[in-house]
């Protein structure tokens, strides 16, 4: 089985009384979601400025579930984070990693996508396929995040850059560079702008949970979004939003989360 399954006799298909978050939610007809602008293609705004991506798709659905309007929010992940907690929106999908300190001051859904760290490189019959590849060779790594490994720290015969996505994408495409490395849904997201020309490859430098902030005290809440979660793996929603955004860069299967929040942040359990 994949995602978590939901707490035993959770019923999504019905009215909730007004006194939960869902029946507020119904009463209102509209559900406001937050959805990251800097994590491509998990989080986007496309040129007609609407949000779209694997976690947009995510929280369409939950808004089905409800029978319920999706409106949407969108801002950079450290910036909608904290919407929930303001009473801006109901939910906010932000790509970053779920650490022990973070779990402990946001109410955080089981992870709805599970990151690892790898390298986008040139495609080719010898391609690069690990850091021990790069000995003596340059490496973008990807600006802000941070749970990612250094490859200098592990080899100090790496000459590492950091730079943000396109910049780094800028490089590696002029030969400036032999790999970039970073979280595996942004490579993605780079690959998808030549990938007849880069893959994603390497080992699983890192893992690290991504999940959705719920307003801190919402227990009925976040066991009804964990148990949409598990509705939309089991109904095949989770896959094909995965296939039309992540998955078309990645150019792998992924199989939906198995962990839950608590065993998320244990992965992290200080302050990077």
């Amino acid at each position: 089985m994949a995602c978590v399954p939901p707490e035993p006799g959770l019923n999504l298909s019905r009215d909730y009384e007004i006194e939960t978050v869902m029946g507020q939610i119904q009463e209102r007809g509209h559900i406001v979601i937050g959805i990251a602008d800097d994590a491509y293609p998990l989080g986007y705004v496309d040129q007609n400025d609407q949000a779209r991506g694997f976690s947009a798709d995510l929280g369409s659905y939950l808004a089905d579930t409800l029978k319920v309007e999706a409106r949407f929010i969108t801002g950079t992940s450290e910036q909608i984070l904290d919407l929930p907690g303001q009473d801006v929106v109901d939910i906010a999908f932000p790509a970053l990693a779920m650490t022990e300190p973070r779990v402990r001051t946001h109410q955080f859904s089981d992870p709805y996508y599970v990151s690892h760290q790898r390298l986008l490189v040139r495609s080719g019959p010898s391609p690069i396929t690990s850091l021990r590849d790069l000995r003596d060779m340059a490496v973008c790594t990807l600006q802000g995040e941070e749970t990612r490994v250094s490859p200098a720290k592990l080899d100090p015969s790496i000459l590492e850059i950091e730079a943000e996505p396109q910049s780094c994408l800028a490089l590696i495409q002029e030969d400036r560079v032999q790999a970039v490395t970073g979280a595996d849904y942004l490579l993605a997201g780079l690959r998808l702008s030549a990938p007849e020309e880069l893959v994603v490859t390497g080992d699983q430098l890192t893992t690290a949970g991504i999940g959705a902030v719920i307003q801190t005290g919402s227990s009925g809440w976040t066991a009804y979004v964990n148990g949409v979660l598990f509705q939309a793996e089991q109904e095949g929603v989770w896959q094909r939003a995965f296939d039309d955004s992540i998955g078309r860069g990645l150019g792998e299967e992924v199989a939906p989360p198995t962990i839950t929040a608590e065993e998320a942040a244990a992965l992290y359990p200080k302050d990077l």
